[in-house]
């Protein structure tokens, strides 16, 4: 009985010991977990950035030649633009949604 006893209060001081150690790694990581976000945050920012440009200049491009040509190129061109549209859409990153504010009732408002 006594070696049960004793085991058990052994696993859980271990088990104590590492909620404590996991508690201890998560606060170090926290501030890790955050600037990786806002990394990720930044890069999604400038890629989108860079691809609305590539767009810009893409569609300033001047199109000549028979006009089966140039009508061909053109249809390509919105393609390859609605492409890059897109792309930039997904790596542009969420914005970050804004706690909606409560509205509070006339009676409640009267009420105070």
């Amino acid at each position: 009985m006594a070696a049960k006893k004793k085991s058990k209060n052994l696993v859980d001081s271990i088990e104590k010991e590492l909620r404590d150690l996991a508690k201890d790694l998560d606060k170090r990581l926290k501030p890790l977990r955050a600037d990786l976000k806002k990394a990720e945050r930044q890069a999604g920012s400038e890629a989108a950035k860079l691809i609305r440009k590539a767009r810009t200049r893409l569609n300033k491009v001047e199109l000549k030649g028979d006009s089966d040509v140039e009508e061909f190129l053109k249809k390509r061109r919105r393609q390859l633009s609605k492409g890059l549209t897109q792309a930039a859409a997904k790596v542009q990153p969420k914005a970050k949604k804004k706690a909606a504010k409560k509205k509070t009732s006339r009676k409640k408002a009267a009420k105070k």
